[in-house]
């Protein structure tokens, strides 16, 4: 199943609608996290730079899609425990640890722009530039110092 960034929402309000309910989500729900293979970006796709300066301009728009978009899964401190994240399998990304930093900006934008599901594919809902702009925030906010 994959889902798309217009989804999120969407999917955010059902889960809360299940628990406002009473009903809780079971393990039996969701996939097996065994079901999912390491994700690699190709290499083809590591040797990417990315064409957007870090600068306050392109931070600044980078944090708010990845606040409209990112941070229902991610969570706002992109630690993989947004409110929605919770529900899925597997779980989003920690996005600040020493692993996902060892990746390239260009293995990051490919898995922004392809996703894998649970994570929507990004490429038709956002510019190249906005994709690039979220991992000027990401490494601005998140990344090894």
């Amino acid at each position: 199943m994959s889902f798309k960034s217009s989804q999120i929402p969407l999917i955010a309000a059902a889960c809360a609608a299940m628990l406002t309910l009473g009903a809780m989500p079971t393990a039996s729900m969701f996939p097996k996290p065994e079901m999912f293979s390491h994700w690699k970006a190709p290499h083809s796709a590591s040797r990417h730079k990315n064409p957007i300066p870090i600068n306050a301009q392109s931070i600044s728009a980078g944090e708010s899609i990845f606040t409209q978009n990112c941070v229902a899964c991610h969570g706002a401190n992109a630690k993989g425990d947004g409110p929605t994240g919770a529900f899925l399998s597997p779980h989003p990304a920690n996005l600040t640890t020493a692993k996902f930093w060892k990746q390239t900006d260009g293995a990051i934008f490919w898995k922004i722009t392809h996703g894998k599901s649970p994570m929507p594919s990004f490429q038709d809902s956002l510019s190249r530039k906005q994709r690039w702009e979220v991992i000027d925030y990401l490494r601005h906010a998140f990344g090894p110092k």
